[in-house]
């Protein structure tokens, strides 16, 4: 609730800045002033606050028992090796064009976007399934072009993100369509 608080104490600042700004203010015509700071910090809270709403309204660790009946309904694992090497490679590929100046090459963020490998991806998907991680990934990414690749190429994303946490490969392709996704639990290793 605080979150959400907080982004509208962003969008009334943004307001505020934006009429100073259409004023001509000398604050904002100078860029070492404090005015200027504050709007711009401001902004940055203003364009952060779909990626905070996203993380409030996500199934999150205090809703999670009510997925238990879905939880128990799941057979498969992400352990039961549910993508292929080759679909791993081309997730590779698609990532170093897509999403690695974000979130880097090494897939621990830059501050801004989040880490995508170990205690962190887990601490985030952990008994959510690959469905919810795939749509998360679909329908946020890339920043500015969300849903702009073709459902394999998150697929293949999806599957490298996996690869990457050492969730061993298997005989199959992780498929990109979501009744499959959402039969496979991402939990952590035994």
């Amino acid at each position: 609730m605080w979150r959400l608080a907080g982004c509208a104490a962003a969008a009334r600042a943004t307001a505020v800045a934006r009429r100073h700004y259409l004023r001509g203010t000398k604050d904002m015509q100078n860029p070492s002033s404090g005015q200027n700071r504050r709007v711009t910090a401001a902004l940055l809270i203003a364009a952060l606050c779909p990626f905070i709403a996203s993380l409030v309204l996500a199934p999150n660790r205090t809703n999670r028992p009510a997925h238990a009946a879905t939880l128990a309904a799941q057979d498969e694992t992400i352990w039961d090796g549910v993508y292929t090497d080759e679909q791993a490679e081309r997730g590779m590929k698609t990532y170093e064009q897509e999403c690695a100046a974000c979130h880097l090459d090494d897939l621990m963020g830059d501050g801004i976007a989040p880490a995508l490998i170990g205690s962190s991806f887990f601490f985030r998907w952990s008994d959510l399934s690959v469905g919810d991680m795939y749509t998360a990934i679909r329908t946020t990414m890339p920043q500015g072009a969300p849903a702009s690749l073709s459902p394999s190429g998150y697929a293949d994303i999806s599957a490298f993100l996996l690869q990457k946490n050492k969730v061993p490969s298997g005989a199959e392709e992780l498929p990109s369509e979501m009744d499959d996704l959402e039969a496979i639990t991402i939990t952590e290793a035994q």
